[in-house]
């Protein structure tokens, strides 16, 4: 008896395998939820920051910078798709 070819075990787990991968290269939840958490940390010492603590600036402007660069981020390789294109800064405009 012969299992019909495309309906085994292993090939479900191979076309679930490749949904996930394909899912997975989409988007990468750690810089989403480094955006998240900075902006959560800005907003603190935001508020800080506004009731007289000026110790509060240096994390402000450091959580800022960390989701800016993390929202960059995540802009490229929504235009670059995986994100394996790592080309100079330099020539991330220059015409294809």
């Amino acid at each position: 008896m012969t299992v019909p070819t495309g309906d085994g075990p292993h090939d479900r787990l191979r076309r679930w395998w490749q949904r996930v991968d394909t899912v997975r290269t989409r988007t990468r939840w750690s810089s989403v939820a480094t955006v998240l958490g900075g902006i959560v940390v800005a907003v603190v010492c935001l508020t800080l920051v506004l009731r007289g603590r000026t110790w509060a600036w240096v994390p402000l402007l450091v959580a800022a910078a960390v989701a800016l660069r993390e929202v960059r981020w995540l802009q490229r390789v929504a235009r670059n798709g995986r994100g394996d294109d790592h080309r100079p800064p330099h020539q991330e405009n220059a015409p294809r």
